[in-house]
């Protein structure tokens, strides 16, 4: 018989497991994100977030990124653009984005994410288009204005949109520019040494940014133990563990099969913001949700098995 240690083991070594433990975490960092922003300004919480990040990781791949230097520095640009929209820019938007609106709100609106990666690749990957695959864009962008308009066609129409809502769009759009970006990439690098890199290069980015917005908005940092345990959640269990388990995930059953656990964030988001800071699920959550996930199924399980069934013929 297996002794309790071995059943552990298997346990978090099983992808789905791990799945669910990154989603979870990050389903968490949208609320405990729009806690923090009410203390700490955006760009100053992104930069505390990654710089503990950084403090974390460097002691254990800050030497093999160093004798490997140069293979980043001769594809600076490439780091460099990967740093500013999956790093920096991601994450500072949303920050940004739930100071305006709900983290169910923003949550919602990061199910979209794989819709826009479709956009994205169309243009320039120039992967094919097809009538199915233009239906399910079409039935998630609805859902997505749904959720910007808060259910209200009117609002929709007359363009009258939460500035947070917009911020968040902005950002699903900067991590499907990453997400091209890392694709185009594959087996070019070693994916924790370019966790460290783009980290560290967020950190050196976000540092003036931070230090003008401390400047002119003036915060009060209480310094409660609220506060630093929220930093140190979004620093390292929202960022390093997740990582971790989705990177891990990814290397065990393939990106592809890891990309539907995304739905869960809001998922759990939605739980967490429930519990905890007195949110309510509305109905035009539950249409507009309704709505993305079927574009998404329809844009990428529909189509794949339909193109499976055509090579096969």
């Amino acid at each position: 018989m297996k002794d309790r240690g071995e059943v552990s083991r298997m346990k978090w070594n099983s992808p789905y497991v791990l799945l669910l433990v990154a989603t979870c975490l990050w389903g968490g960092n949208f609320v405990v994100g729009k806690a923090l922003v009410t203390e700490i300004p955006p760009l100053t919480l992104a930069l505390f977030r990654w710089g503990i990040a950084l403090l974390c990781i460097t002691p254990f791949w800050g030497r093999t990124v160093w004798q490997r230097r140069k293979i980043y520095l001769d594809n600076w640009k490439t780091v460099l653009f990967l740093s500013l929209t999956g790093v920096a820019g991601f994450n500072t938007f949303v920050y940004i984005a739930v100071q305006y609106t709900d983290s169910i709100n923003a949550s919602l609106m990061n199910a979209a994410t794989p819709i826009i990666i479709v956009l994205l690749s169309m243009f320039f990957l120039g992967e094919s288009f097809s009538g199915l695959r233009g239906l399910g864009i079409v039935i998630s962008l609805v859902g997505v204005l749904w959720i910007i308009g808060h259910g209200s066609w009117r609002s929709i129409v007359s363009l009258s949109f939460n500035r947070g809502d917009l911020w968040m769009l902005l950002a699903v759009f900067l991590w499907a520019m990453y997400s091209i970006g890392v694709r185009k990439t594959t087996g070019k690098f070693i994916a924790k040494e370019m966790l460290l890199i783009t980290v560290l290069l967020s950190v050196i980015v976000l540092i003036p940014f931070s230090i003008v917005e401390l400047s002119l908005s003036h915060p009060t940092l209480s310094g409660s133990w609220h506060t630093l345990a929220g930093v140190l959640y979004i620093g390292i269990f929202a960022s390093l563990v997740a990582f971790s388990c989705w990177n891990k995930a990814v290397a065990l059953i393939g990106p592809s099969r890891c990309a539907s656990f995304l739905n869960f964030i809001p998922l759990f988001s939605a739980i967490f913001a429930t519990l905890f800071t007195g949110e309510r699920i509305q109905l035009y959550h539950v249409v507009g949700a309704l709505l993305i996930l079927s574009g998404v199924y329809v844009t990428t399980r529909i189509t794949a098995a339909r193109n499976a069934f055509k090579n096969q013929v």
